[in-house]
């Protein structure tokens, strides 16, 4: 039975979803119809019925085909902790591709999508006051220090998300490169846009219980294919409202200065690159 190939870790909110369906389009590329399958945020993927629950994701990949998973949920520290070293445990050999964002404007994207489920105050401030990890998700070299441990920085393929946005077939194609298939840039389609947060479909009340339930996550998403899966929602579920108005000034900076430690060390460890314009 197969395992994967290769890991997309996160980061949340940064672009992951389009960078699976772009992936994807390459006939040598297999993921699950359930993209964040999650199975190594637990320990029981190291059981004999956990690892064999994590096989059966990939049972139908062809002979010739790397197979892949995207679950964000493997750079939320310290929501979840040893996901690298599980991954080590099962897939010694996998490559990992890590996409980062804005670090602010990734953590304002992330209370949107939660306060919109009724999960976060409305009031940004009061959120990031609350729930630590707005600012944790946007740690990046924090996320990545398990990860860099067990698997090596060769390993690891950091995409920033604004360069992957503005050339996604380049970018794919760089990806596709780094995990040693012949790039396929040409068939990416650019103009299609996925997991917009703004007017995407919301899961509340009684669907929120039910997209959350082990019944759901094990046994109907992964039968879903994706299309369908999106015109149900679409159908279904209400849409968000439009994000709320930009924060005071003085609160992003107290939030950029909070993160330019782990920023100046991101730059360090994975390259000058990582910069954003709008930081100090």
């Amino acid at each position: 039975m197969s395992l994967p190939d290769f890991l997309i870790i996160g980061a949340m909110k940064s672009g992951t979803t389009s960078l699976y369906r772009d992936l994807l389009t390459h006939p040598r590329v297999f993921f699950p119809l359930d993209k964040e399958p999650e199975n190594l945020c637990a320990d029981d993927v190291l059981t004999t019925a956990g690892r064999a629950r994590y096989e059966k994701l990939f049972e139908r990949a062809g002979p010739d085909q790397l197979c892949a998973e995207a679950s964000t949920a493997y750079t939320k520290r310290p929501t979840f902790e040893g996901v690298a070293a599980r991954a080590e445990s099962l897939v010694p050999g996998a490559k990992l591709v890590y996409v980062v964002r804005d670090p602010i404007a990734r953590l304002r994207s992330h209370h949107h999508h939660m306060r919109v489920e009724g999960a976060m105050p409305d009031d940004l401030a009061n959120a990031v006051d609350r729930f630590p990890e707005l600012l944790d998700y946007s740690r990046y070299a924090m996320q990545l220090d398990p990860w860099r441990e067990a698997f090596g920085a060769e390993a690891i393929l950091v995409v920033r998300f604004e360069d992957y946005i503005a050339d996604r077939p380049a970018h794919t194609a760089r990806v596709q490169e780094f995990l040693g298939l012949d790039p396929r840039p040409g068939l990416v389609e650019a103009d299609k846009v996925h997991n917009k947060g703004e007017g995407k479909p919301v899961t509340r009340g009684p669907w929120k219980a039910i997209i959350r339930s082990a019944a759901y996550r094990r046994v109907v998403r992964p039968l879903l294919p994706i299309g369908l899966k999106d015109r149900l929602r679409a159908a279904l579920l209400p849409k968000a409202p439009p994000k709320a108005p930009p924060p005071p000034d003085e609160l992003i900076a107290r939030l950029r200065a909070e993160l330019a430690p782990d920023q100046a060390r991101l730059r360090e460890l994975w390259g000058p690159g990582l910069r954003w314009d709008q930081e100090p």
